[in-house]
């Protein structure tokens, strides 16, 4: 069985990815899951929610709609349809032969087929006054959009905060945030180079430069903690910047997805997708008490340990660690991972 990923233009031949602009299928294509699964897997339930939307790209299906029964195959017609439309399921779905199936995620998909089927929500729109004199004006705002931060954004929000970010002159060797102040602002570079300066504890580490579309300031406001590293400009440039109740308003809502017990259950019991319980409390705390089956990374070595991770597995957050759950979650979507936070708070000791 094949186990190429799809191309973008193959994409489009899927419904209703055809509907999607160039731009957002591509930010889509990035986002896909790709599942293999032997025959006699039962792949969906009927009348259960799933977080995804599933096609198939090879192998046999069978489709339990109602009082019938039909099969579908790899590269039919049918198969260019979604197995499942909508967040419950219509029917059961069991796997005949060996199959191979793609997944996106129901709310990116809605969100990105709002964007592109209204020419407002379209990113050479997004100029705040529509004013775009030159073709890399937009550019910054396109890499904020294929942002795991951003991608995740209603619509509505999106524009309410671009028209309320302000705009700031900065040249070169300015200190736009400094390490151990409070957080009062998250940035966007608009146009410029930084670099991060971290503190001399971390020097071991390179050194990262942020260009055009790159935002930072966004952890400090998360956790409520204190400038974790400066940002020092290496040329003059300009910045986009929010306040932090703004941020806290609009944008922080989407920095943390959850899912809740019983969607965690139903993906456990269908073996849809792998997915692994992280605990990041201290290792002391978590010897103390715990979820079953959870693993311990602290949050404070997400970064750190981000190689040791398997990029294919959905990590589920644990609650108890508070605001460095939160702050988990977002380091694991920033840092490419499909992250979580458990949405209920209760615990079980070990």
């Amino acid at each position: 069985m094949s186990s190429a990923p799809l191309t973008p233009e193959q994409l489009s031949s899927f419904s209703p990815m055809d509907f999607l602009t160039p731009a957002y299928r591509q930010q889509l294509h990035a986002s896909l899951k790709y599942l293999q699964r032997p025959a006699g897997t039962q792949l969906l339930q009927k009348g259960e929610r799933a977080l995804a939307q599933y096609y198939l790209l090879e192998g046999k299906v069978a489709v339990d709609a109602g009082p019938g029964r039909q099969t579908i195959e790899g590269g039919s017609p049918q198969a260019h349809l979604p197995l499942n439309p909508g967040q419950l399921n219509p029917n059961s779905i069991k796997a005949i032969t060996d199959v191979r199936l793609f997944a996106v995620e129901h709310q990116l998909l809605e969100r990105l087929l709002g964007w592109s089927q209204d020419a407002a929500y379209q990113v050479n729109s997004l100029g705040g006054d529509g004013m775009v004199e030159e073709h890399d004006e937009d550019d910054w705002l396109a890499r904020l959009l294929s942002t795991p931060l951003f991608g995740r954004l209603p619509p509505s929000h999106l524009h309410a905060l671009l028209a309320r970010f302000e705009y700031l002159q900065a040249r070169a060797g300015d200190s736009v945030v400094t390490y151990g102040e409070p957080g009062e602002h998250f940035y966007v570079i608009k146009h410029g180079r930084a670099r991060i300066s971290l503190p001399q504890a971390y020097r071991e580490q390179p050194t990262q430069v942020l260009e055009s579309g790159d935002f930072f300031g966004e952890e400090a406001l998360v956790s409520g903690a204190v400038r974790s590293a400066s940002v020092i400009m290496l040329e003059d440039g300009e910045l986009a910047r929010l306040h932090r109740d703004l941020f806290v308003e609009l944008v922080r809502p989407s920095l943390i997805p959850r899912i809740n017990s019983q969607d965690l259950q139903r993906m456990t019991h269908q073996g849809s997708r792998k997915h692994l319980l992280l605990d990041v409390r201290l290792a002391a705390e978590y010897r103390l008490a715990h979820l079953p089956e959870s693993f311990n990374l602290p949050v404070a070595n997400l970064r750190t340990h981000a190689d040791s991770l398997d990029r294919a597995t959905c990590y589920v957050v644990t609650p108890e660690g508070g605001i460095r759950s939160e702050l988990a979650v977002h380091l694991l979507n920033q840092l490419g991972f499909d992250a979580y936070l458990l949405g209920d708070s209760s615990t079980e000791a070990a």
